[in-house]
């Protein structure tokens, strides 16, 4: 199924070809499912002169695979060796895409309360519960250490910070903090709390080098 509103361009699917030089290994059985599910909306990319698909090359194989017999193309004029890096780009620029965890849990938290849970979206009940168990509350690293030994009186200014980090990222930060103490004598700070001295000390390090 192609949406009404790529009407205009559809052409027979037999027009295009899989880009004999792409090295991107895609899930077409995922594909093939939201192609079903939402149908294709929105156009492959294919070198005019070639016929060859620049971005779109799985959801070609996929609706193949479907035995469609068209698919909605946007063509592109340019030379081969534009071509290339036009195929490479829009494979890394995939490749470099992250998700905020907190915030796609969120939002999978909400759509599987729905009726229609979370179909459609390629997420599953066990990615949801993998993607919450990644990530951890405000915790303090050592509880006794953080709390006991705010400075008190000469510097009333001091404060307490917490941060949502994910589970690998609170081990390379304890890793961190565990090297900063090694390597510092903290004695003129005006704060007796080790892990605050050992986070000043790595952003004091990072501002100077990089800032």
């Amino acid at each position: 199924m192609i949406r009404e509103e790529l009407a205009h361009l559809v052409v027979p699917i037999g027009d295009v070809t899989i880009h004999p030089r792409n090295v991107r290994q895609g899930d077409v059985g995922a594909i093939s499912e939201s192609l079903k599910e939402h149908g294709q909306y929105r156009p492959i990319v294919v070198q005019r002169s070639t016929g060859h698909v620049l971005a779109g090359n799985h959801t070609l194989k996929a609706a193949k695979a479907l035995g469609w017999d068209r698919i909605a193309v946007t063509y592109v004029d340019c030379d081969d060796d534009r071509a290339l890096r036009i195929l490479l780009a829009d494979n890394r620029t995939n490749d470099l895409a992250t998700y905020d965890d907190a915030a796609l849990a969120d939002l999978l938290r909400e759509l599987a309360d729905t009726e229609a849970g979370l179909a459609g979206t390629m997420f599953n009940g066990d990615d949801l519960d993998d993607l919450c168990a990644r990530i951890i509350q405000p915790t303090i690293l050592n509880v006794e250490d953080a709390f006991s030994r705010l400075p008190q009186n000469d510097r009333p200014d001091a404060t307490q910070m917490t941060f949502t980090v994910t589970l690998d990222q609170a081990e390379q930060i304890k890793d961190c903090l565990k090297a900063s103490k090694k390597r510092h004598d903290f004695n003129d700070t005006g704060n007796e709390n080790s892990n605050g001295n050992a986070l000043w000390a790595i952003c004091d390090e990072w501002q100077r080098h990089v800032c």
